[in-house]
């Protein structure tokens, strides 16, 4: 399952996007949503989680246990939330193919990979020849 998929299904049940800077209940309660059913459905982690609607790994943790607690005391919340599950495991059961994360590698400007030897230091290091030694040339 696709975050976007969730995040198609939650604006279109609710009927407003879910992703602007906006602290109005509708929009927070629709948001806690679709992170309760990003945990539920998909195995992304919570920074991936948070950047699909422009927020921090923090704030998708804090709307993945909000969501658990309201769903346990508002009924309204709850009834919400069951509607959107539904809808969603109903997508996933249709065209469902466990998909392997494809993550880009981030790559420190100082650490490359030259054929056995990992840090560019000791590259550059090794290239360097010293012709004679300082106390040499004085």
């Amino acid at each position: 399952m696709e975050l976007y998929k969730i995040q198609f299904l939650v604006e279109n049940y609710f009927g407003y996007k879910i992703n602007i800077r906006c602290r109005q209940r509708h929009l927070v309660d629709a948001r806690k949503i679709y992170f309760g059913l990003c945990r539920d459905f998909t195995r992304y982690g919570l920074a991936v989680m948070g950047k699909t609607l422009n927020r921090d790994h923090a704030t998708a943790l804090h709307n993945i246990r909000s969501c658990k607690d309201l769903r346990q005391t508002d009924p309204d919340f709850n009834r919400k939330y069951i509607a959107l599950y539904k809808q969603v495991n109903a997508l996933k059961a249709n065209n469902w193919i466990p998909k392997k994360i494809i993550i880009p590698k981030v790559i420190h400007p100082g650490r490359f990979i030259y054929g056995t030897k990992k840090s560019i230091r000791e590259v550059f290091n090794k290239r360097r020849q010293i012709t004679k030694q300082r106390d040499v040339l004085h």
